[in-house]
């Protein structure tokens, strides 16, 4: 999967679509001046956008290569600490409503469970359900960023 951002982006945008990526196990490139035909030609299978609102990263959109939105989600996010990060599967501890697929991660069914209990899967992306749902992206022990979803589409 691709990463970008807005034309524009803020510091902090840039630093958590650097983040996502590297946690994910996706391909950022930094957009630049590149028009949206130039990005979806260069991905191949998905691309995923970080738009913000204010300076502040806001949203994560997923498209297929045919332009179809198939994930939309509005989120604010925390501090982002720096960890050298392999590029092991993620899997997901928790139930989320969307398909973790969508984001190449292993979602916590039973065929997932099964994989994650077969090879080491240092990242996880906690599902917790407080005032609304949060995703927590650890890698080993450490919080490496969480984000606070504000809506799913």
């Amino acid at each position: 999967m691709l990463l970008t951002t807005s034309r524009k982006p803020s510091k902090k945008t840039r630093s958590l679509a650097k983040a996502l990526a590297r946690f994910m196990n996706w391909r950022y490139v930094n957009r630049g001046k590149m028009n949206m035909e130039d990005i979806f030609e260069m991905c191949e299978d998905k691309l995923a956008i970080i738009k913000e609102i204010k300076g502040n990263p806001s949203i994560l959109e997923i498209f297929d290569r045919k332009r179809n939105l198939l994930l939309r989600i509005r989120f604010n996010v925390s501090n982002i600490e720096k960890v050298r990060i392999d590029d092991s599967p993620v899997v997901f501890v928790g139930k989320v409503p969307f398909d973790p697929l969508i984001l190449n991660a292993i979602p916590q069914d039973r065929a997932g469970l099964k994989i994650s209990r077969k090879i080491e899967t240092p990242k996880r992306i906690y599902v917790r359900k407080r005032n609304g749902m949060e995703l927590e992206f650890y890698f080993r022990d450490v919080m490496v960023f969480k984000m606070k979803m504000k809506k799913i589409k």
